[in-house]
């Protein structure tokens, strides 16, 4: 007898598949386990009251009101829709390769089409906007040093937040050479350059704070692990200063990916090669890094000026329920 139990295909395939086969993060399990999340929650706001979620009942049909439930009671973006409609299609691939009789079933959920997006480059920070907010850190205070530190190795070097508080000490080369060793996605480590200020802002602070070669870099004020919440409530603390002082550099919604969106932005506009800019990000393909290329207008200002400079005069008039539950409860354990 075939099982038919939504909660029994969900953890096998977060168990066997997404951890036992492909090994993901622990940042990208928490993605998918969320997609699940809001599905349950759509399906019980939608007044689904069965006891038992059978797999059927999440049919081609129930998918497509969950995306507009998404977009509409959640304000979701193309984008975001997007993403958990890849996540219930891996999910369905995987049913479908493991349960055969239900390749109908699963077939009509992996031919949903996905919503058309704006490509554009991600919102980013000006150079002057991050060296304003750099410098509004008082560098003479214990916590002033931690926070400078934290958010200098951020920006100068582009890592993901994650990879930034599993950082430790060790991993950190001074003096010749300086650079940091990041364990980044598809557990790749890869080796970034940082520049000689910021070798010197993070000696400082190590010492300070007696970092030991197996601690992490950064910790909490309890000793534990900072998070990617921490990270981000520091950051928001320097980057809302800007909005008195510096209000047309001011961002809303500063987050720790928004540096390194600022980095990958300012050294495309400086004209460092695309393919080193992959390889500092740690993009698996050149594809994801041209993101910061698409209708970049400083690129485009630049491209314009080096064709004009060769054909124009100079002037300066020229300007231009119980499984239910037990379900719920196993993906808010998992990680």
């Amino acid at each position: 007898m075939m099982n038919n139990s939504l909660s029994f295909y969900t953890q096998r395939y977060f168990l066997s598949y997404m951890v036992g086969q492909r090994n993901y993060g622990k940042n990208t399990l928490s993605s998918y386990r969320d997609t699940f999340r809001l599905l349950l929650i759509y399906m019980k706001d939608s007044g689904y009251r069965k006891t038992k979620v059978a797999l059927l009942d999440v049919d081609r049909e129930c998918v497509l009101a969950f995306m507009k439930w998404l977009e509409i009671k959640r304000g979701n973006s193309p984008a975001t829709r997007n993403v958990r409609l890849a996540h219930l299609k891996s999910f369905f691939g995987y049913v479908m390769e493991s349960a055969p009789e239900y390749a109908f079933h699963c077939e009509r959920i992996l031919k949903i089409d996905v919503a058309n997006t704006e490509k554009r480059p991600p919102v980013y920070m000006t150079e002057d906007a991050v060296e304003h907010m750099l410098h509004s850190i008082e560098r003479d205070d214990k916590d002033g040093v931690r926070h400078l530190a934290l958010l200098t190795l951020l920006y100068d070097s582009g890592c993901r937040v994650q990879e930034l508080i599993d950082l430790k000490v060790s991993d950190i080369q001074f003096d010749k050479g300086r650079r940091i060793y990041v364990h980044g996605k598809g557990d790749k480590y890869r080796e970034i350059m940082i520049l000689p200020e910021t070798e010197k802002i993070l000696r400082k602070y190590i010492k300070l704070y007696k970092r030991d070669n197996d601690d992490f870099v950064f910790e909490n004020r309890s000793g534990k692990q900072l998070t990617r919440q921490g990270v981000r409530y520091i950051l928001r603390k320097y980057a809302d200063q800007l909005k008195d002082k510096h209000p047309s550099e001011y961002e809303p919604n500063a987050h720790p990916h928004l540096l390194r969106h600022s980095k990958a932005t300012h050294l495309i506009n400086s004209g460092v090669n695309i393919f080193n800019i992959r390889d500092i990000l740690g993009h698996v393909s050149v594809e994801t890094t041209q993101i910061y290329l698409t209708s970049n207008p400083e690129v485009t200002r630049r491209a314009v000026e080096h064709a004009a400079s060769k054909t124009i005069p100079d002037s300066t008039d020229f300007y231009t329920a119980d499984e239910k539950e037990d379900l719920m409860n196993f993906l808010d354990t998992f990680i």
